[in-house]
């Protein structure tokens, strides 16, 4: 099965500004796409993590740095050169495009696999995991009028349908502000459906334990991204304090991985499959999380093409505790 072309394309989804979250106003969501094309006339797809303002750059090194290594090779080639460049990114150190532009190779690689075997992707992942994926409803943007009423009707219109559980953003208000959102979400919600909140690394660690002290009765499911991602020893102390926390999505480090699992830096990590290396990367990763006795949540914040990847390795792995659905993007 060599691969006879590789095909870059992007699109663009335009938001207008009408959401936001305490770090982005969202105007423009772009993203790329890689497909693999096979000489017997198949055609893998994949995507990349993209949050740039303009994916120009990522476009210009899928095409002149990834696809000259790939062209010609067959599946196994093509891994080796994959390893030959994420080798040389010591060099470059391009490690974050990198990864992005590999993770959707990789995920287009998962893809020509699971077309040639005649299986679900899932199975191609493998055979005998669970077959079902839980999801979560990611929305509660922050939005003009949007008042902790509205946002209550949001959350239980996606608990109405079937979502297990949602997510909402804080971080964008005064402390008090934001733990009346909260309230009144959780209120609206009742008991029985699972409430996640995301800080957007909007907090340094004493001021999202004092958000956590103020939410904490409300049966918080996670807390993603209280502070920074390299605050390592801020999220530990919150771990210590009762937080339940959840990160790091766009990471793909292996230092960073080995603080976050083996560290005890987070109490469910979260990864997008589109950013930290692909499938094959996940997979790895959600042995290492559940032999350390964390949970694996799946980031997907893009298209439907990154979203049905995530639920199939959710499908594939019963380490993975839940996948992002998101609403708006």
């Amino acid at each position: 099965m060599r691969i006879v072309g590789l095909q870059v394309d992007s699109v663009a989804n335009d938001l207008g500004g009408r959401f936001w979250n305490p770090r982005i106003r969202w105007t423009v969501k772009h993203a790329v796409f890689v497909t693999l094309e096979t000489e017997d006339g198949r055609a893998g797809l994949g995507e990349c993590w993209c949050f740039d303002s303009a994916p120009d750059a990522l476009i210009a090194f899928l095409r002149n740095e990834v696809a000259p290594a790939l062209v010609g090779t067959d599946p196994a080639g093509a891994r080796a050169a994959m390893a030959e460049m994420n080798a040389r990114a010591k060099l470059t150190a391009r490690h974050g495009i990198l990864a992005s532009a590999l993770s959707a190779v990789d995920l287009a690689l998962w893809d020509l696999a699971a077309q040639a075997a005649e299986v679900p992707l899932w199975r191609a992942f493998d055979s005998a995991g669970p077959g079902a994926a839980t999801l979560y409803a990611s929305g509660g943007l922050y939005a003009e009028g949007k008042d902790a009423d509205a946002l209550a009707d949001e959350l239980a219109g996606y608990a109405g349908r079937g979502f297990f559980a949602v997510k909402m953003k804080i971080g964008g208000l005064s402390l008090e502000e934001d733990a009346a959102r909260v309230a009144v979400a959780r209120a609206r919600l009742g008991p029985r459906v699972g409430l996640i909140v995301d800080g957007v690394y909007s907090y340094d660690a004493d001021t999202a334990a004092a958000m956590f002290e103020r939410i904490r009765g409300h049966d918080i499911l996670a807390f993603q991204s209280p502070t920074v991602p390299e605050n390592l020893t801020g999220m530990r102390r919150l771990r210590r304090e009762g937080v339940p926390v959840m990160g790091i999505e766009a990471e793909y480090r292996e230092a960073m991985f080995a603080e976050l699992i083996e560290g005890g830096a987070v109490a469910i990590l979260q990864v997008a499959p589109i950013a930290c290396g692909g499938p094959s990367r996940v997979l790895a990763l959600a042995a290492r999380a559940r032999a350390a006795g964390i949970a694996l949540s799946l980031e997907t914040s893009s298209t439907a093409v990154a979203t049905y990847a995530a639920a199939h390795l959710g499908a594939a792995s019963a380490a993975v505790a839940h996948v992002e659905f998101h609403m708006i993007h």
